[in-house]
């Protein structure tokens, strides 16, 4: 099965991401880790990253989506993939269609996780008490809730396709993730685990 994490920052997409692949066996792909990965290994498409990463900024599609087809390019035939972070435009979802196509499948659900601003804004600001990641500072956190929220065109894209679930990303994890695995058609029993 091919999923796609869709949500604000700090709403819980790649938290929710991760039980989901470990759960499932499906390939967990972020590509806030990826961009991050090549930040820290000073890779060209790190250093192109880090810019727009340190002001809050998405990634510009040519550089994400160059990154997403490599890493799609390593997954084995069959395998099932759980996506946190891509795409964030129609284009990048127009090229995520395309590439699929080319290997005779397609997104199956788009999983929207949602949550008020405040919420949030607080659970950011707690990450960043406990991480030091350059892009959670308060103003980086400000400008990434104002833009970085997936566009409605985006989801209306996956809405009309018939693939596309809310999901209430405010009660504690383990509530959440049974709603996911339940409109996955996952037994919520691996949720609990």
């Amino acid at each position: 099965m091919y999923v796609i994490f869709f949500g604000p920052p700090g709403v819980g997409k790649g938290t929710q991401a991760a039980i989901v692949a470990e759960r499932t066996g499906w390939a967990h792909i972020s590509t806030g880790d990826m961009l991050r990965a090549h930040v820290k290994e000073g890779t060209e498409l790190g250093l192109k990253a880090k810019s727009y990463m340190d002001q809050g900024l998405l990634t510009p599609d040519e550089l994400v989506i160059d990154m997403f087809l490599a890493r799609l390019g390593e997954l084995k035939p069959d395998q099932g993939f759980v996506l946190d972070g891509f795409p964030r435009t129609v284009p990048q979802a127009v090229a995520l269609d395309e590439a699929l196509t080319k290997r005779g499948k397609s997104i199956d659900l788009a999983i929207n996780i949602t949550a008020p601003d405040e919420v949030l804004m607080d659970r950011m600001l707690l990450r960043a008490q406990e991480s030091s990641r350059s892009d959670d500072t308060p103003e980086a956190i400000k400008v990434r809730l104002d833009k970085q929220k997936p566009p409605a065109e985006l989801l209306k894209h996956y809405r009309e396709a018939g693939k596309l679930k809310d999901v209430d990303g405010l009660p504690e994890i383990p509530f959440v993730t049974m709603a996911i695995m339940k409109a996955l058609g996952v037994d919520a029993g691996k949720a609990a685990s």
